[in-house]
């Protein structure tokens, strides 16, 4: 079933041509011309009640173009699919993406209230043992059954109301293990980081993106102190902002999203500034000889 893309606008400046926008400054912007003067245009974007299946489509429109060929009018569809602005209903013929998402039993539940309503096959896991909860307790550090559930998934997705290093380093060291696409997602006060390490050969791991982020800091010592003292504690009893937290795993979905659908993408790791309402990012770089994910390689960088 074919159906119409309804997050675009879709402006008749004739019978033949229309202006498709998704904003009124987006990027995303097409002049769609019928310059054969078929008319199917005006079919497609006024007449036609979707979803319809794409055969039911081709003979609508067959019936009533204006001269037109089944080739041309599968010529146009194909087109219309390539920008999206026609697409499959429910990505029929594409498997869905079994995600394993990890996080507390808080959190799982805010979590739940974005993920349910996606296209994606979802095990939730926890990272407290409580003997009430529902969700399955995931142990981080029995390393080789981690290891096994990891393996299983497409993404492994780790949300967290506040920054734990330690629980980031194991995750790092499970996934370059299985090779797992992984995505950490964490509030640090007010601010919100999204770092996507999908591609261990290409962007490094969480090591060097730690690299990155410290090499910034104007209170580096400051910061070494408390990264040391939650490395040490494991837990924190810090409060979550719930509508901090919210707004970062919408983000985190907005990404994976475009992740999914795009091989050939730059890969960023993003902050939320709640604080001051800035939205940055930074390149992901690859440093050599990095312990974790090239600890063969024969070279030497001087922070390592």
């Amino acid at each position: 079933m074919l159906q119409l893309n309804k997050t675009l606008q879709y402006i008749r400046n004739s019978r033949y041509e229309y202006l498709v926008k998704r904003g009124s400054i987006s990027n995303y912007s097409f002049h769609i011309k019928d310059d054969d003067k078929t008319g199917i245009l005006e079919v497609l974007f006024e007449e036609v009640d979707y979803p319809i299946g794409e055969e039911q489509l081709k003979e609508l429109l067959l019936s009533k173009g204006n001269q037109i060929e089944l080739e041309k009018i599968e010529e146009v569809l194909n087109q219309l699919k390539d920008v999206e602005i026609l697409y499959e209903l429910g990505y029929a013929g594409v498997e869905k993406l079994h995600l394993c998402v990890i996080s507390g039993a808080e959190q799982i539940n805010i979590i739940k209230e974005v993920l349910d309503n996606e296209n994606y096959a979802v095990d939730y896991y926890s990272l407290e043992n409580f003997p009430d909860l529902e969700t399955v307790y995931l142990d981080l550090y029995d390393e080789e059954h981690a290891g096994e559930i990891f393996a299983k998934y497409d993404f492994v997705l780790y949300f967290s109301h506040c920054f734990s290093p330690g629980t980031h380093y194991q995750l790092n060291k499970i996934s370059l293990e299985q090779n797992t696409k992984l995505i950490i997602a964490y509030l640090d006060g007010y601010e919100g980081i999204i770092i996507p390490l999908l591609n261990f050969e290409q962007v490094g791991c969480y090591n060097d993106f730690e690299i990155l982020r410290e090499s910034s800091f104007y209170n580096l010592l400051d910061y070494q102190v408390m990264k040391e003292h939650l490395s040490e504690k494991g837990v924190t009893d810090q409060q979550m902002n719930r509508l901090h937290f919210n707004l970062l795993v919408n983000q985190t979905i907005l990404l994976l999203e475009r992740y999914s659908r795009y091989t050939s993408i730059n890969y960023y790791a993003y902050s939320l500034d709640f604080e001051r309402m800035v939205y940055t990012k930074t390149r992901l770089l690859k440093f050599p000889k990095c312990p974790s994910c090239q600890g063969d390689k024969n070279l030497v960088h001087p922070f390592l």
